[in-house]
């Protein structure tokens, strides 16, 4: 892994932190599918965290200094304090390559809406329910509304393959921005009693989409060919140059 700070090599001062925001993104040939989306976010936290915006294009100049050429990679650019900006360079990773088991936990993100730093609480449910045999943690309302995984949106399919996505505090992630603006999509009350009923389920983030085959004890539908067909959409989408 490389990591820099404004283009030299990061000081141990620089990464310690737990206040702040960031995004992470795939780079693939150089370029990362939704960059303007991952732009505009961490422009909009900043201001929100920090009262200044973030330029984008300082932000693609140092993600490109960081890169140093390197083609394919794992992106996060982290912003700790209202001046520095800290980009780490990672080999690529892919989504899950089968169906994912969720479990639900009675936990909501504080400040959901922001892709911020300190998610121990999400990190150990879904730590403590891969104990369990299952893939991730489902978060959840005290009510049982559905909200995201630990890591990603989850999606809920309709007969027609529309998207149905829960509309308790979650993080409106890059990837479900792309896969809204690529498959018709609504917003609405999704409660665990729900779940069974649709026509299946996915999770998608900035590594990619994957089938959602149970949550709980639910088995859902098979969702392999709606799923595919937004793998399809999205991989239309061009990715825009560093």
């Amino acid at each position: 892994m490389r990591i820099e700070t404004d283009g030299r090599p990061a000081a141990p001062a620089d990464l310690f932190s737990t206040y702040g925001h960031f995004t992470a993104m795939q780079v693939r040939d150089g370029g990362v599918q939704g960059l303007t989306n991952h732009l505009d976010r961490l422009d909009a936290a900043h201001r929100e965290l920090f009262g200044r915006p973030l330029p984008g294009e300082r932000v693609r100049d140092l993600v490109r200094h960081a890169l140093d050429g390197t083609p394919d990679a794992s992106v996060r650019v982290v912003l700790r304090d209202a001046e520095r900006v800290v980009v780490s360079v990672d080999e690529p990773h892919h989504p899950p390559g089968t169906p994912q088991r969720l479990r639900s936990v009675e936990y909501l993100r504080p400040f959901a809406h922001v892709k911020h730093l300190g998610g121990f609480a999400q990190a150990e449910w879904a730590r403590r329910v891969r104990l369990d045999g299952y893939d991730d943690a489902l978060l959840t309302a005290p009510d049982g509304t559905v909200a995201e995984s630990s890591i990603a949106n989850i999606g809920f399919f309709v007969a027609d393959g529309a998207v149905v996505w829960p509309d308790a505090p979650h993080l409106d992630g890059i990837g479900m921005q792309l896969v809204a603006a690529t498959t018709p999509s609504t917003r609405g009350p999704v409660e665990l009693d729900d779940v069974a009923a649709f026509a299946g389920a996915f999770l998608v983030n900035s590594i990619g989409v994957v089938a959602v085959s149970s949550i709980d004890d639910n088995t859902l539908p098979d969702a392999g060919p709606l799923v595919a067909a937004i793998a399809d959409r999205l991989a239309k989408i061009p990715w825009d140059s560093v």
